[in-house]
């Protein structure tokens, strides 16, 4: 009988995999149609959930509460939807210290204040000590469409450009670092929140769309678009912004950045003619001050991810089967 693995919550290949299986056990006419991190309601509203299991808990550039709240935003803003409304469900393990949670709790109260994101219901469980590893946060999160059409994936044509707002795997590295004891006193996760630098780019007109690079990094988000518009994805490796310290890590831990997670890092798609825009506002925010272009969108090798390497051969870029990295977010 087949089991769940840690493959399977990796984001990437098994991750997929487990979902169709889930997803095909409801009625068609019951399933959104683009299944996409964050789905429309209605032609104006949108929503998304996700749960938070990061270990440790605590990490240079923020903690699980931060990273509950900027998460489950982003995936709102990424649609160019403003995020309005969070709802939040705690999984204790009994034996844990109340003011660890306090603190935890005043960093997520710190990112809705910013965001100005209201906190509308939740739901608290307490399971027995051992049950599970401390903590457990589910945000449900809720908005409006700022956007004159949706952003998404289907909006994509050949020619496009490829963008991405910082430095990649800066989270993951970050995680990888504490766990195995690495220092590195420049390394931080970048979580934070994207809104503030989506909504400056939301009124240019040829924004097709963006990802946020979480779980399975920027070469997953490159691989769901490539499968999801059976269009080819083309990136050069010497374009992709990557700091010295991530790959350090990558380096000691025999990582691939392409695959690390990111949590304020986001993928866009862009007509060619919007390009210069959208860099220039984007450069002006401090969150997305080093956006790149790293490629374009083809016709040709439909639904592959291709990228051309450092010493100018090209290399498929196919979703993780595995977990590289196990409760990162």
């Amino acid at each position: 009988m087949e089991k769940i693995t840690l493959g399977h919550g990796s984001g990437g290949r098994l991750t997929q995999e487990l979902i169709g299986k889930v997803v095909e056990l409801f009625p068609p006419q019951l399933v959104a149609g683009d299944m996409e991190d964050c789905t429309f309601i209605d032609d104006h509203m949108a929503m998304t959930i996700d749960s938070f299991t990061v270990t440790p808990r605590t990490f240079p550039g923020g903690d699980i509460g931060k990273l509950a709240i900027c998460g489950s935003a982003n995936d709102l803003a990424v649609r160019g939807i403003a995020p309005e409304n969070i709802a939040m469900s705690l999984v204790i393990e009994e034996g844990f210290e109340l003011e660890e949670l306090k603190k935890y709790m005043r960093s997520a109260a710190k990112v809705c204040q910013d965001l100005g994101l209201r906190l509308t219901a939740g739901d608290t469980k307490v399971v027995p000590a051992g049950a599970l590893d401390g903590l457990f946060i589910t945000t449900c999160s809720v908005g409006r469409r700022k956007t004159s059409y949706p952003l998404g994936m289907n909006n994509l044509r050949p020619g496009d450009k490829l963008m991405v707002t910082t430095s990649i795997g800066q989270h993951g590295a970050t995680i990888g670092a504490e766990r195995f004891n690495l220092s590195s006193e420049n390394l931080r996760s970048d979580c934070g929140s994207l809104w503030s630098c989506i909504q400056d780019i939301i009124d240019v007109d040829g924004l097709r769309c963006l990802r946020d690079c979480t779980r399975g990094g920027l070469g997953t988000a490159l691989c769901e678009w490539a499968e999801g518009t059976g269009y080819g994805m083309e990136i050069e490796e010497v374009l992709i912004p990557l700091s010295e310290e991530v790959s350090a890590i990558c380096d000691i831990l025999g990582f691939d950045p392409l695959y690390l997670a990111c949590e304020g890092c986001a993928l866009i798609g862009a007509s060619p003619s919007a390009m210069d825009r959208i860099l220039a506002r984007l450069r002006n925010n401090p969150i997305s001050s080093d956006t790149r272009v790293i490629g374009e969108v083809v016709e040709n090798h439909g639904r592959i991810v291709g990228m051309k390497t450092l010493i100018g051969g090209m290399r498929i870029v196919d979703m993780p089967v595995g977990e590289m990295l196990p409760r990162i977010c």
